[in-house]
């Protein structure tokens, strides 16, 4: 993770692809938390597809 002098940050995450499944970014800064969620998954998937099982079958296969 990376956090710049503006106040921003910047994270990667190994282990592509992923789909963002909840961002919850505003609120009172004083009680709430930025929360970012990302779940395994394709370009264009639901959220509900679990993309490590796919991996699991194709190592499966020969």
């Amino acid at each position: 993770m990376s956090a710049y002098p503006d106040g921003s940050i910047r994270f990667r995450v190994d282990g592509l692809p992923y789909v963002l499944t909840e961002a919850y970014l505003s609120g009172d800064p004083e009680k709430d938390k930025a929360i970012v969620k990302l779940s395994p998954g394709k370009q264009g998937s639901s959220a509900a597809y679990n993309y490590v099982e796919e991996l699991e079958k194709k190592k499966d296969t020969p």
